[in-house]
């Protein structure tokens, strides 16, 4: 049976047929450029099997072409556009469907509603060539929404909550397996809770669970009373005073002080060469220091200026949002591990 992905497809190579296409003026009489493929070969080229669309010139073209034609009153290149970025998604929405049990037809319709109402949300503010990562997000976000609105029994609103806005990773093996039953983020404990969910849900996304896990093993025993002293002079902690300890500790504890020049550089979207040419120029955005011939960031200042919350979290929680991630959150905890 046919769904929302396939209807596109079909509708797009049906009026493209096998004739030769101009993305670059909409019609190969008008355009200087003497290569022009095929639909087929054009959507092989446009459309990734995992992660976004890259903001490509191609992209930025065929997205141009769309609002052109928009203003025409023609959908081709609108739908172009969506079945390009639908198409994209076809492994994730197989995802998303096996792992929280929705139907593969609603996941898609769902996605391709979104897809299209945020090409109309897009016509302004939004460069041409960050159009499709747009949609494709935004697809993702409702494909999850309609998931949990089915079985919203955990602290999140919602499973993209897990993570920040300008990412969202998969989320494999999420299920509906709840650590609350109502969650009021005015709540200083719930939101508490949702802090550490949140960080172990991206703990895990990441593969550092283990390492994570044998950090929370010291910080219990009591090898690590820098990083909980530190933290429990913050406010609002609901389990501060409880049995006699705390266990909290700042994101940043766990992360490396320092990181190289190539990953601070890759984490600030630039390239490695430009990094240090502004390290040369002097206007680098974060602090840094030489360490040897190496150049070195602080974490600290560089998850400052990204605007990354350097949460203050209770290992409890950072290992149930990890294990509801993995689709193995627990349903008791052992109140002795406070």
């Amino acid at each position: 049976m046919s769904d929302a992905f396939d209807c596109v497809t079909q509708h797009v190579f049906r009026i493209c047929g096998e004739e030769q296409i101009c993305v670059h003026a909409g019609d190969s009489r008008h355009c200087e450029i003497m290569y022009h493929p095929t639909y087929a070969r054009l959507r092989g080229k446009a459309i990734m099997t995992e992660g976004d669309p890259k903001p490509t010139r191609l992209w930025e073209s065929m997205v141009a072409l769309g609002r052109l034609y928009d203003m025409r009153g023609d959908d081709k290149w609108r739908m172009i556009v969506l079945d390009c970025v639908m198409s994209s998604l076809r492994g994730r929405s197989l995802r998303i469907s096996r792992d929280l049990f929705v139907d593969l037809s609603d996941v898609r319709s769902d996605m391709f509603e979104a897809g299209l109402a945020t090409w109309t949300e897009t016509i302004r503010g939004v460069p041409p060539r960050r159009v499709p990562a747009v949609m494709r997000k935004t697809a993702i976000r409702a494909a999850y929404q309609r998931a949990t609105d089915q079985t919203r029994e955990t602290a999140f609103e919602r499973p993209e909550d897990f993570l920040d806005d300008d990412e969202l990773p998969e989320l494999p093996g999420l299920q509906a397996s709840s650590l609350i039953h109502s969650a009021n983020v005015r709540d200083p404990a719930v939101a508490e809770q949702l802090r550490g969910e949140r960080n172990g849900a991206l703990f895990h996304k990441n593969n550092c669970m283990d390492a994570v896990t044998r950090f929370h093993e010291d910080i219990r025993a009591g090898r690590r009373p820098d990083v909980t002293d530190r933290a429990a002079k913050a406010p609002m902690l609901a389990r501060r005073n409880l049995f006699g300890s705390s266990h909290y500790y700042y994101i940043s504890d766990f992360l490396p002080p320092f990181i190289g020049m190539p990953a601070a550089a890759e984490a600030l979207g630039i390239p490695e060469s430009a990094a240090y040419q502004m390290v040369r120029r002097g206007t680098f955005p974060c602090p840094h220091t030489r360490m040897g011939r190496t150049l070195k960031v602080p974490v600290r200042p560089l998850m400052y200026y990204m605007e990354i919350p350097d949460a203050i979290v209770h290992p409890d929680d950072v290992e149930n949002g990890a294990a509801h991630a993995s689709g193995l959150a627990r349903r008791f905890r052992d109140p002795r591990r406070v």
